[in-house]
């Protein structure tokens, strides 16, 4: 009630007009669960942390080839030395384990509730710690991958030129 009193003193000082819309929900869509909207929020979380814009925008290859000292080639999933630009898979591998690193934080939180028995709060306890030790871990290695040099580079004065 006060937010369609907010709305209401909001259009007329600016003396706009909304529409007059009658919307209604559909018959056939029931109200989702809650389960449902926790897939989808993990779902646009997991595309929203992969970069899907940056994907969208630039279409980047899905992985790279590089050369050894032979001469042969081999696939590569991350961009080296490029901060700015990815592989789509090293973007949704990321994704992947920021999400791991979420859903292991999920998991200890729900580790505290009671109606757990002892033997499942210490599976989800561990499970819960597994998942977000290895998500930063894993994605600190990509990083390193990504950038070798930048624990010696980020302390760097001077310029290397």
């Amino acid at each position: 009630l006060k937010l369609t009193m907010v709305l209401q003193s909001l259009f007329s000082a600016l003396s706009l007009h909304p529409p007059e819309l009658e919307l209604s929900w559909p018959a056939w869509l029931g109200v989702p669960s809650s389960n449902t909207m926790f897939i989808l929020s993990l779902f646009i979380y997991y595309i929203s942390v992969s970069g899907i814009t940056y994907d969208i925008i630039n279409s980047p290859p899905a992985f790279g080839v590089e050369s050894d000292g032979f001469g042969n080639s081999r696939p590569v999933a991350i961009l080296k030395w490029q901060l700015n630009q990815q592989y789509i898979v090293e973007g949704f591998t990321a994704g992947f384990m920021m999400l791991l690193t979420s859903s292991g934080l999920m998991i200890l939180d729900q580790s505290n509730y009671v109606t757990s028995t002892k033997m499942g709060r210490f599976l989800m306890i561990g499970l819960g710690m597994t998942f977000s030790l290895v998500g930063p871990f894993a994605t600190y290695t990509f990083f390193k991958i990504k950038w070798p040099s930048y624990w010696e580079d980020m302390f760097l004065t001077e310029s290397r030129a």
